[in-house]
């Protein structure tokens, strides 16, 4: 990086040096193990810090959007009589010079607009707008990919920015990036569980629909889906092996109307052979269509669709279908985390024709009946998994931001003169160490929502139920719940499934808590957790707590499919632990607490004798 140029020295003064490893420092150690929820207040408080330690004008965090060239002004601070810059625009159109160095990951500085090169015309006509006289743009890389910028800007008067500043500006910029994916990482694990509980909530009322009105339910599972994400239109299709998309079911919002009724034929030949190998078209920009596929380019510009989400839902023989969801008005971006989402929704409706097949094959009802309860027990895993998110999310931001600091740390060691090897051994072995307490919280959470089919061998059910109290634990502690898990003495092994054992066991522990939360104050918050031998020589798992209790007339009832005393509750959680313990050989059923609350109880065969 070199000196553009100005009434200052090309070297940065030593006080200014001094005050801005200051603020390094300071800002490094204040990210260390910041709550996601307070990540926008301290960027906010750090801009300003870098403005007031600079003597700049204008400090501004960037959301940039490699795809379709939006950026958009996440976090700003500018003192007073100089004005914010727009909130949200197109680098393509305004700064597309800019955009091409942010994307090689390359800086910009300039201590006057006279010294931009000619290419950057469009850029310096923009900036000239926004009234910058001296600029610096440091591009934020996230594991190999543009994620924003971190920008410092002069209105009232020129500087020059030496290269020893540019160099720990730009490690200010990595610890403001830093915190900004941590933060767009909780925001996209949100987005990914709240879309599955939309899944599993769109599965529930397709299961309650009667014969005939599964059109009616999966209308307004569209409808749910496009408002969730945004999306003006969401549309169902059949497609053959060689026919065009058929428009089978659509949903828009007002004032998008689709392009035509239902039975309407599409044709799109590039996008066509894509979804019948079964892969996902995600388009955020038609110019992103390569040539071979400019016939579908043209043909969705006539439909007025911008960006474009396609994922096929699996069929049988020669029919296939696809989900679609479309973006009219806007460019969009479909980010990773909501693919998988979209994709169990399009199971969904996959099931709806699996049963739709079943009924009309009666030798064939039982496997669909069998697949549709291990797909149901799937999604309540994921609906358990998503009321687990706030203390899953806490758990592993902790080790994530310790491991960004430790690592920083380690790199301004190594920069040293000298570097103090013993010492960044130790920082090393501490990010090592953070790195696998992360990846425990992470197994625990795969472990839970991938799908499962029954595979029952020889387990130690102590330590099964152990490792569920673990991942409740931390979630206990948020609603000052004390748990606690009576030891077992020399358990004999169970013929189990150790992901349905840990599913009942969780939906239970979770049951516990909000029956807890439901208590009248004052009631003691305690669960209590048993594991001992019955009479018949099988093993009982208890969970008690001392919550809201359950009306005598309802011990039965809240294993029913779908009957439920939670508002929010699906009704499906007790209706599937009952099913997957009978599949084991075993019962499981609800009691009153002694004192008030309710207990849950299951026994499981041991040794070979169990299923």
């Amino acid at each position: 990086m070199t000196d553009p140029g100005g009434s200052v020295p090309a070297q940065a003064t030593l006080e200014e040096l001094l005050r801005f490893e200051r603020l390094l420092s300071d800002l490094s150690a204040a990210f260390i193990s910041l709550p996601a929820q307070e990540v926008d207040q301290a960027i906010n408080q750090g801009l300003a810090r870098i403005v007031s330690t600079l003597g700049i004008d204008r400090s501004t965090l960037n959301r940039l959007f490699p795809l379709t060239g939006r950026v958009e002004v996440t976090h700003s601070f500018a003192v007073k009589g100089v004005d914010p810059v727009p909130r949200l625009r197109s680098a393509r159109e305004t700064n597309p010079w800019g955009l091409a160095k942010a994307n090689a990951n390359e800086p910009i500085a300039f201590g006057r607009l006279d010294d931009l090169p000619p290419e950057a015309s469009v850029d310096k006509e923009t900036w000239r707008k926004l009234g910058l006289q001296s600029h610096v743009m440091m591009p934020i890389m996230v594991a190999g990919r543009l994620h924003g910028s971190l920008t410092f800007g002069c209105v009232r008067k020129e500087r020059s920015w030496p290269g020893d500043l540019l160099a720990r500006m730009r490690l200010l910029a990595e610890i403001f990036g830093s915190a900004l994916a941590r933060k767009s990482a909780q925001e996209e694990l949100d987005l990914a569980l709240g879309f599955e509980r939309l899944a599993s909530g769109i599965l529930a009322s397709l299961v309650l629909s009667k014969p005939g009105e599964e059109n009616q339910a999966i209308a307004l599972g569209l409808r749910q889906i496009g408002e969730f994400v945004g999306a003006e239109r969401v549309a169902l299709w059949h497609i053959g092996t060689d026919i065009p998309f058929t428009l089978m079911q659509q949903w828009h919002a007002r004032g998008f109307a689709g392009p035509a009724s239902e039975g309407k034929v599409v044709d799109l030949p590039w996008i066509h052979p894509l979804i019948r190998r079964g892969e996902v078209v995600r388009i955020a920009r038609l110019d992103d269509i390569p040539p071979e596929g400019r016939a579908d380019a043209d043909t969705l510009c006539q439909i007025g669709v911008r960006s474009l989400l396609a994922v096929p839902i699996r069929g049988e023989g020669r029919n296939a279908s696809v989900l679609t969801l479309a973006s009219v008005e806007f460019e969009h971006e479909w980010p990773d985390a909501l693919t998988p989402g979209v994709s169990l929704v399009a199971e969904v409706f996959a099931n709806v024709h699996a049963r739709e097949a079943a009924e009309s094959r009666k030798l064939a009802a039982e496997v669909e009946a069998a697949h549709w309860r291990e797909r149901l027990a799937h999604l309540v895993r994921v609906h358990t998994a998503g009321e687990m998110s706030v203390a899953l999310a806490h758990e592993i931001n902790q080790p994530l931001g310790a491991i960004e600091n430790y690592a920083m740390a380690a790199r301004r060691r190594a920069a040293e003169p000298v570097p103090d090897n013993v010492r960044l051994i130790e920082l090393l072995d501490k990010v090592i160490g953070q790195a696998a307490r992360a990846g425990d919280v992470v197994t625990r959470m795969r472990s839970m929502v991938k799908r499962h089919d029954l595979e029952p061998k020889l387990i130690d059910v102590e330590r099964a139920v152990t490792e569920c109290v673990g991942m409740v634990k931390t979630d206990c502690e948020f609603r000052d719940i004390h748990i606690r898990l009576a030891p077992a003495n020399s358990l004999p092994a169970a013929m189990v499934d150790e992901i349905h054992l840990q599913q009942v066991v969780l939906n239970l522990l979770r049951n516990a808590m909000e029956a807890i939360e439901l208590a009248q104050p004052g009631s003691e918050r305690e669960i209590a957790v048993a594991i001992r031998l019955n009479e018949s020589g099988d093993v009982l798992v208890e969970v008690a707590d001392r919550g809201a209790g359950i009306a005598a007339d309802d011990l039965e009832r809240v294993f029913e499919s779908f009957y439920s005393t939670k508002s929010t509750g699906l009704g499906v959680g007790l209706a599937i632990c009952r099913k997957l313990i009978e599949a084991h050989g075993g019962k499981l059923w609800a009691s009153h607490r002694r004192g008030g609350g309710a207990v849950f109880t299951f026994t499981l065969p041991t040794g070979a004798s169990a299923v």
